[in-house]
């Protein structure tokens, strides 16, 4: 009886621990989620200013980025050789160039999204200093989104943007 007791004492303390230990690692990843894509310092010592400098930067670059590869998804989409054509048939490459123009229209409309929801962060800081390097980090955050998502829905595009 005691042997038993024992025995489920020590199984308590073992399933506490594996659950403790749980709960810490997914404390630790919140903690770092979005951190190690984040190319700009932040803290304490990390002015606004500085701050805006390089979520300017960063996001010129990032949507610059996102452009490119939506062009080139697009290219990729209309880059069908006459043999293709011929394999194909009419209706699958209509289909195709209907998905680039598609495309090209949902870039377009993700643009104004994403100016249209970052102006709203900006305008959500009211009088802070802080206004500015928020817009630019939105947009930098929502230009890197949105590259991710162009990089899984069109990975051959991944390698050929310009």
């Amino acid at each position: 009886m005691r042997l038993r007791t024992e025995v489920r004492g020590s199984m308590r303390r073992i399933f506490f621990t594996l659950v403790l230990l749980a709960l810490i690692s997914a404390l630790c990843s919140i903690c770092a989620w979005g951190q190690k894509d984040d190319p700009c310092p932040s803290g304490p010592n990390v002015s606004n200013a500085e701050m805006r400098v390089c979520y300017t930067r960063a996001q010129l670059i990032m949507n610059k980025r996102a452009d490119d590869l939506a062009a080139v998804a697009a290219a990729n989409l209309r880059d069908i050789t006459a043999k293709e054509e011929v394999d194909y048939g009419p209706v699958v490459v209509r289909l195709l160039e209907d998905a680039a123009k598609k495309l090209d229209a949902s870039q377009l409309a993700w643009r104004n999204y994403r100016d249209q929801y970052c102006n709203a962060i900006e305008s959500s800081y009211t009088t802070g200093s802080g206004a500015g390097s928020a817009m630019e980090e939105c947009l930098y955050k929502t230009a890197y989104a949105r590259v991710r998502q162009l990089q899984f829905d069109f990975p051959s595009a991944r390698n050929r943007s310009r």
